[in-house]
């Protein structure tokens, strides 16, 4: 396959670098920018429109008041309960009881701090709960 003859359609990485091998005339492996395999993209793309579909669903759950907003950064950010629970210093299963309103409304400060400093939001929006972008998509 020649460099010339790849087909480098516009891809899921939106601007991010990838590199992919390629054999040159010689036959010799070499590292081309961009992704040369189409499946890659499609499956990349079907994947974050799961994603995208996870994130819609907890947002409706949490504007029906079903879950906590915590429900929504921690998909939105995809995380399970295991691995906020690890970036926040708590047990599992006291994040799982922090997804239930009731018992979120009850939190104290300094809980509510460490989970705004793990979605890079301020204590006062996860109060109101104001849905921000995830982590991945903030400047």
């Amino acid at each position: 396959m020649k460099n010339e003859q790849n087909n480098r359609e516009e891809s899921v990485t939106d601007g991010l670098h990838t590199v992919s091998y390629v054999a040159d005339a010689q036959g010799e492996q070499e590292l081309i920018s961009g992704s040369v395999w189409q499946p890659v993209n499609i499956v990349n793309r079907q994947a974050w429109e799961e994603i995208e579909e996870h994130i819609a669903a907890s947002k409706e759950n949490v504007a029906q008041g079903r879950v906590s907003c915590l429900h929504y950064y921690m998909i939105a950010n995809q995380m399970d309960t295991g691995l906020l629970a690890k970036y926040t210093g708590q047990v599992r299963c006291l994040v799982r009881l922090h997804l239930v309103p009731f018992i979120f409304r009850r939190l104290g400060r300094k809980t509510l701090d460490r989970y705004a400093k793990v979605f890079l939001v301020s204590p006062e929006d996860l109060i109101q709960g104001i849905l921000k972008e995830p982590v991945y998509n903030q400047e």
